[in-house]
């Protein structure tokens, strides 16, 4: 079989089997024999590309991971069902249903009694030992099909990403260090408000200030629709998103954490979200519809490969960059007519999210780079994990590794969003030159994101220079710190 008939063949299984994965994340009904035949049929392609040929890389590296992906399947679709259904609580209920998995956040922003809260986490703590074996299971076929090909996750991430192991070990732990006494001294500040108590504790996790953090903002947006604001937005950079398909249903099986769907790109991408409140879902459309634009921007002539084989970093570039503006003091004075004291109380409290978000990330992203290079088991994995949340973070039991939404559903993609983050610093530096403070009403700088969009897996890596002392200045300036 030549390269584009392996490629185009490559790309309608993928869309078939991205189409049950966008089911099941959705809480919906979805094919399990149709995924594993699916698989099967997508492992035979992607054998078949490594066989034949070495190039394109990233199609290589692509067809490696597209084994592992068949091979985890069962193992994958167990545990996406049993982690909804055994980390539950037997205790707490939420809307009359038992708080489990899926709308464990819902839990934490609605409840004030922090004692609550800690009853839940260590009930779901204790229960993460259930679906343990499944991720070791998960990791170990990642392992061993990588190995068949002389290669590691970590180093294919690597290498997509186009960064040395040490380069992004020490990004990491600059962000990390850095950022952690400014977050501890945000943390002791915002911590009677939030969390009804004097103390950031183990328990107070990232996604439990991000979802308490931001309900005092929820009265600045009250009558807002984030899809109306996001529409408005992209329409005067001049993106059409009528293409970008949205599904904000509240489904007991829905995953807590919105996301984006390139089912066929560019002419199927959709965005699955739970309403959670005002501003977070202001901030999850925004960072959706990032990703979405990135998606429908691909030249439909393009390559499979161009178009859908983009490095992680990459993927989270868009995104980041418009979630971004809705920390933007001038976006929030000017487009959604707020005062200048709620300007003041979302930027800090949105730049101290940031510095929780760098050392959580640091301390998982790490370990991650760690358990692929040192072989970790699920046990050693965990005790590392706990070190790194103690010197980044807050020391937080290490089994909570197994429960995140990111650290046991991929081999790597923690970093991602750490060098996204750094990366849109320089981004947005740049538009903000060229095109003004609002760049985001010029077309221009519509047409530019336009068109790095459409790079997607060509996307000039090296172009885009990590700065991390311009990121952290900006988000360690704090106005009740000064």
């Amino acid at each position: 079989m030549i390269l584009a008939e392996l490629a185009s063949e490559f790309e309608k299984l993928s869309s078939q089997i991205s189409e049950q994965y966008y089911r099941q994340y959705a809480g919906l009904a979805y094919d399990r024999e149709l995924m594993k035949k699916l698989a099967q049929q997508l492992t035979k392609v992607s054998k078949e590309f490594l066989k034949e040929f070495t190039d394109p890389r990233s199609m290589y590296l692509a067809s490696v991971e597209t084994i592992a992906e068949a091979e985890r399947l069962e193992v994958e679709l167990d545990f996406h069902d049993q982690r909804m259904e055994k980390i539950s609580s037997e205790k707490h209920l939420i809307n009359g249903k038992k708080v489990n998995w899926g709308n464990w956040r819902q839990f934490n922003s609605q409840m004030d009694n922090s004692q609550k809260r800690k009853e839940v986490f260590d009930e779901f703590i204790a229960k993460a030992q259930k679906i343990v074996h499944l991720v070791e299971k998960r990791m170990n076929i990642s392992r061993e099909v990588y190995r068949r090909y002389n290669l590691t996750p970590l180093e294919s991430y690597l290498e997509l990403e186009q960064v040395s192991y040490d380069d992004l070990l020490n990004l990491l732990r600059k962000l990390g260090d850095e950022a952690k006494q400014t977050f501890l001294s945000a943390a002791d500040h915002f911590a009677p408000q939030i969390l009804q108590k004097d103390k950031v504790e183990y328990y107070d996790d990232f996604y439990t200030w991000r979802g308490r953090i931001f309900k005092p903002l929820d009265k600045y947006l009250e009558g807002k629709d984030p899809l109306e604001e996001i529409r408005r937005f992209l329409g005067d950079l001049r993106f059409n998103i009528s293409p970008i398909k949205v599904d904000a249903e509240d489904r007991p099986k829905k995953s807590p954490s919105a996301s984006c769907w390139g089912i066929q790109i560019p002419n199927d991408v959709r965005i699955l979200y739970r309403r959670v409140s005002p501003f977070t879902d202001t901030r999850s459309i925004f960072h959706e519809f990032g990703h979405g634009i990135h998606g429908i921007s691909a030249n439909p002539d393009d390559s499979v490969w161009k178009r859908y084989i983009v490095p992680m970093s990459v993927a989270e570039t868009f995104s980041i960059l418009i979630e971004s503006v809705t920390e933007n003091p001038v976006f929030l004075r000017e487009d959604l007519k707020l005062e200048e004291a709620a300007v003041r109380e979302i930027v800090d409290r949105v730049r101290f999210m940031n510095l929780t978000f760098m050392t959580f990330y640091a301390a998982n992203s790490i370990m991650k780079m760690e358990f692929w290079k040192n072989n970790y088991t699920i046990e050693k994995a965990a005790l590392r994990w706990e070190e790194l949340t103690e010197h980044f973070f807050i020391k937080t039991p290490g089994i909570y590794w197994v429960l995140h939404h990111i650290m046991p559903n991929y081999d790597m993609y923690s970093p991602s969003y750490v060098i996204a983050a750094v990366r849109v610093a320089t981004l947005r530096t740049k538009l903000t030159q060229d095109y003004g403070e609002t760049w985001w009403r010029n077309r221009e700088a519509g047409e530019l994101i336009k068109q790095l969009a459409q790079t997607r897996g060509e996307f000039n890596i090296k172009k885009w220079k990590l700065d991390p002392e311009t990121y952290l200045k900006e988000q360690k300036s704090l106005s009740f710190l000064a």
